[in-house]
């Protein structure tokens, strides 16, 4: 008995599963049984998925939860904050004294695409610009992180820039000028970077982190992802790459005198 209780604790679907089974049996061994035995069978197994779905639940927000603990020592000071509905947690902290915020986006709507999971990285610091520009590469029409489908003009790519970026801006005139942002460009390279944007709050950086597993998402149209844990590695170059993105976007100060962190 003991070693019942233990296993009945540590496999509850499986003893619910086992009790639909015995149902069915007993329905066929005692015929005044027979009319009842499916439905409590099937009530059973219903209880069953409806244990194995809190469970996966609850296992799914603990992992969740823990995404940025390898990142932790990044940063000076750092709290994470939890989102409604079981998502994945944001980041708030500061780096180099810069203020930053973190927040893992998922992405599963698009249609014959594998699920990815997206790191918006955002410098708050006032820009020297009051326009908005937004760099996005290979857009989709189905980034709805992205603020670049609702930007009204649309500029040239320079020639000498990736031919899939996309440039776009709300007044070009009150936007950073395309020189400006060239030296940042080579992030790109990077086939996971998908978008650079500077608006006159600060400046952000959107990088693919994860993408999903393909047996998982065709058979279960699940969205999970091998890991668990953001790559440390990963995260500090973003933050370099927006600390020199912000730099470059700074409003220009006394000579000598260093930028002051937002």
């Amino acid at each position: 008995m003991p070693r019942l209780a233990a296993f009945a604790r540590r496999n509850p679907s499986l003893l619910l599963a086992g009790l639909a089974l015995g149902l069915l049996t007993l329905g066929r061994l005692e015929p005044a049984l027979a009319p009842y035995a499916p439905w409590a069978a099937a009530g059973v197994m219903a209880a069953a998925l409806v244990l194995i779905h809190g469970r996966d639940r609850v296992a799914r927000q603990a992992a969740r939860a823990a995404i940025f603990d390898d990142c932790l020592s990044l940063f000076e000071s750092v709290q994470a904050r939890q989102q409604d509905g079981g998502g994945y947690p944001v980041l708030e902290g500061r780096y180099l004294g810069h203020e930053i915020r973190l927040e893992p986006v998922l992405d599963h709507l698009a249609w014959r695409k594998l699920p990815s999971l997206w790191l918006k990285a955002t410098l708050l610091a006032p820009t020297a610009y009051a326009g908005v520009l937004d760099l996005i590469a290979r857009p989709q029409g189905a980034e709805f992180y992205s603020p670049s489908g609702e930007l009204p003009i649309r500029l040239p790519t320079p020639a000498d820039w990736p031919a899939e970026v996309t440039v776009c801006a709300d007044d070009q005139d009150a936007s950073p000028p395309l020189d400006r942002i060239a030296q940042h460009m080579s992030l790109f390279e990077d086939p996971q970077m998908k978008e650079l944007l500077v608006t006159p709050r600060g400046v952000r950086l959107v990088r693919q982190v994860w993408q999903g597993q393909r047996a998982e998402y065709l058979v279960l149209r699940q969205a999970k992802f091998p890991q668990s844990r953001l790559d440390p590695g990963v995260v500090s170059s973003l933050l370099k790459a927006l600390t020199a993105l912000s730099e470059t976007m700074a409003p220009p100060g006394p000579p000598g005198v260093a930028r002051a962190a937002a």
